[in-house]
């Protein structure tokens, strides 16, 4: 009889959703929901959950479509929300809102960037609004633009490029594309000279709109372009002025689903498209402009998602965890329920949240808050249970060979390290040989007990002396079965009872082949 132990504690690949067992790295997941990846390597629930800001719902209970920080001049800095049809200054504090106006269109996003001090909105329904950080906003100077041969709607994109005011998404002329004077983000009107304002048509009869503005930087010509995309193509404006202006195509293969789900992670551009995440960088030796697909190892995932609701998808970047959050409509839902998140620390892996259901988002002072769509900011990563209810969460590994493809094995016993945080339950589930039945699967539920000076093997408790694990769990347990191929699931579900799995043995028992 042959015994080997093998060790699984760098668990860092991240979700593989293609399903295909056999091609799965050892260190990926089926499943990894509601889990944090750590610097060590470990997957944890702390400090995944929220807490609501506002007791009271904003606009009477109606979607919150658009969060933004803007720092006025003087350096205040203010929490933008729209609700139904009102714009307020939300307290991160304690969630107190001061209405700012109340005459917007019901239930529109809005689309805000800062430029000279000033707050400037649009939502492709009303004029641009500016505001200063003081009274109540009003239209924006010089709109609608006076272009010959052009009857300007709303926009409902902007970007500041080049020193300049830039709208789009002005449903009247879904091409176009209004750029402002040098230094003036309130004329629109075209003129002579370098620094004139104008418009210009981006590829316009294609059947398709743009959607979204971004600015990347080109290291080798230190100069900054323009990203334009459209429903399915990408194009680059390059220039400084009306003189030197020019416009290239990028792809004619993507485009990005919205203006909120392009976000900008150094010199590379990462948006949603309705293939998948895809990335757009300069960070090359040639300095030209390459794109990547991201999210070939979540493919199920997007191919799952609702197609016509991908508009109202956004993404939020997270510095400080270096993460990347799409908050997207699953499934047949109508609302954004599921968190498809990127981490680039530790090497672009994939993981998901559920739990959470989010009109919009945005990063104030290095917290992150999401408007849902009853009226309630939340701010997020805050605690460990979801505004005081249970985090469900889960963690499914590869099918492991152990090391013998052929052979067929039963196991002598497993052992899950979990740092000591809570006394939980965690529910550990076991299947062999790639069948999903349950005649190939055991369930069973072990307790943590944590305790500073012993592990815990179940529910009895060893002293640390013959373990020397101090500040750690041990769940041991012996499966039963046997087959070639064998799997782990871990899961539980708890409110303030943060875990973290740092990893497992697996001994198994080999036998004879068949």
């Amino acid at each position: 009889m042959t015994i080997k132990t093998h060790r699984y504690f760098e668990n860092t690949g991240g979700l593989n959703l293609r399903f295909n067992e056999m091609i799965i790295e050892k260190n990926e997941a089926e499943e990894i929901m509601n889990l944090h990846a750590t610097s060590s390597g470990s997957w944890t629930t702390d400090n995944i959950g929220y807490l609501d800001l506002n007791a009271t719902p904003l606009a009477g209970g109606q979607p919150v479509t658009s969060l933004y920080h803007f720092r006025t001049l003087a350096g205040i800095s203010h929490l933008m929300a729209v609700a139904g049809s009102q714009l307020f200054s939300v307290e991160t504090s304690d969630g107190a809102a001061t209405e700012i106006t109340g005459d917007l269109t019901a239930g529109k996003a809005m689309q805000f960037v800062t430029f000279q001090g000033l707050l400037i909105g649009c939502n492709g329904s009303d004029p641009p609004k500016k505001w200063d950080g003081s009274g109540s906003p009003d239209n924006l100077a010089g709109w609608p633009a006076v272009i010959p041969g052009v009857t300007p709607g709303n926009p409902s994109v902007s970007a500041i490029f080049a020193n300049r005011l830039v709208f789009a998404g002005d449903p009247d002329n879904p091409s176009l594309l209004y750029i402002s004077a040098l230094e003036d983000p309130e004329n629109f009107t075209p003129d002579t000279g370098a620094a004139s304002a104008g418009a210009i048509q981006v590829t316009p009869g294609d059947g398709q709109k743009i959607t979204a503005l971004r600015t990347l930087y080109l290291p080798l010509e230190s100069a900054e372009i323009l990203v334009i995309f459209k429903e399915r193509s990408t194009y680059i404006l390059a220039g400084h002025d009306a003189d030197t202006f020019i416009l290239q195509k990028v792809s004619d293969e993507f485009g990005a689903v919205s203006h909120r789900s392009v976000v900008r992670v150094g010199n590379e551009l990462m948006f949603l498209s309705r293939e998948g995440v895809t990335s757009l960088t300069t960070a090359t030796v040639q300095g030209n402009i390459t794109a990547s697909f991201m999210s070939s190892r979540i493919q199920p995932q997007v191919n799952n998602l609702n197609a016509g609701k991908l508009s109202d998808s956004f993404a939020v970047h997270l510095r400080n965890r270096q993460e990347v959050w799409w908050a997207v409509p699953d499934g047949g839902s109508t609302r954004n329920q599921r968190i498809l998140v990127l981490n680039y620390g530790q090497g672009n892996v994939w993981s998901r949240r559920s739990g959470i259901i989010a009109r919009c988002g945005e990063v104030f002072d290095g917290n992150l808050y999401t408007g849902n769509y009853a009226g309630v900011v939340s701010r997020q990563l805050k605690g460990s249970s979801y505004n005081g209810q249970p985090i469900d969460w889960k963690y499914r590994t590869p099918f492991y060979d152990l090391g013998s493809p052929r052979t067929r094995k039963r196991i002598r016993d497993v052992e899950v390290y979990l740092k000591q945080i809570s006394e939980i339950d965690v529910t550990v589930k076991t299947a062999w040989d790639v069948r999903r039945g349950s005649k190939s699967q055991e369930s069973r539920t072990l307790t943590v007990v944590p305790d500073i000076s012993s592990s815990v093997y179940g529910e009895a408790v060893f002293g640390e002396d013959e373990y020397g694990l101090s500040g750690l769990s041990i769940l041991r347990f012996i499966p039963d079965g046997s087959g070639k191929f064998f799997q782990l699931e871990f899961s539980g579900s708890a409110a303030d009872k943060p875990v973290e799995i740092q990893g497992w043995t697996i001994s198994a028992i080999y036998g004879g082949q068949r």
